[in-house]
């Protein structure tokens, strides 16, 4: 191989665009407030995004864990449009971060009915992805390919080890984890990069 060449595949590895992977749900999308319209709607409960303030649900409210998963995939299914973006037009927050130079991965773990639907929301909200990966197993995000994770669920940051990095996306149900770069908007995690 010739010393041109040699430079050239180096300087291609050297020069590959870094990957910040988003997650869809309570990062990209708003769904808790949904989800918890419809909790409230069927058990005459109201509820808020505010009173989830513990990701393991069935802890906070009478509900059992495999419940919580079909409102998930009800939501998803039959009132995605309903869902709002975390923020308003999050489509520019996911292309600015893309102009940056990063590839943008968007990354969730759900029910396989669900996926559609979800592609369908990110359509509407125009939101920018060079990838759109959906995990249906218990495989950890943290061993898929990104530099650095978006994330509200602290479980998915704590198996993230160096040279990866992750932003935790404040909710409710994770304030009271301790994490070292935290933000409230996808812009504020836009402009760390």
């Amino acid at each position: 191989m010739t010393d041109s060449v040699t430079e050239d595949l180096s300087s291609g590895v050297t020069d590959a665009p870094r990957t910040v992977a988003i997650d869809v749900d309570s990062v990209l999308a708003d769904v808790m407030v949904v989800w918890t319209d419809e909790y409230g709607r069927r058990t005459k409960r109201p509820t808020s995004k505010r009173d989830i303030q513990q990701w393991d649900i069935p802890t906070i409210l009478p509900i059992s864990a495999d419940e919580v998963y079909r409102y998930f995939s009800y939501i998803w299914m039959h009132r995605w449009r309903e869902i709002p973006p975390t923020e308003p037009h999050i489509g520019r927050v996911t292309e600015r971060i893309h102009r940056k130079g990063y590839r943008v991965s968007v990354i969730t773990k759900r029910e396989r009915p669900t996926a559609p639907y979800v592609a369908n929301w990110l359509d509407l909200h125009k939101v920018y992805a060079d990838e759109l990966m959906f995990i249906y197993d218990s495989f950890p995000k943290a061993r898929h390919h990104f530099d650095i994770l978006i994330d509200d669920a602290p479980n998915n940051l704590m198996d993230v080890i160096s040279p990866k990095s992750a932003i935790l996306f404040s909710q409710p149900w994770n304030l009271n984890f301790d994490w070292p770069v935290r933000v409230s908007t996808l812009s504020e995690a836009e402009k760390l990069l």
